[in-house]
């Protein structure tokens, strides 16, 4: 598993591609399609990094 820093990292990274590209492309272009699998990794992370929070408060 990715540690936090590397996480945090990337979802800024995405974070800040998402924001350049057109949130109204059509899914069938390859723009569309390029957002919505950007966007997937984008939540894909962020659960990541709720799991790891989760699992660290629950150590506690």
């Amino acid at each position: 598993m990715e540690n936090m820093q590397q996480l945090l990292a990337s979802k800024r990274k995405l974070r800040s591609t998402i924001q350049m590209m057109d949130r109204n492309a059509r899914f069938d272009t390859e723009e569309g399609r390029v957002y919505a699998h950007t966007l997937v990794k984008l939540v894909m992370i962020e659960m990541q990094i709720e799991a790891q929070q989760k699992e660290k408060i629950a150590r506690k």
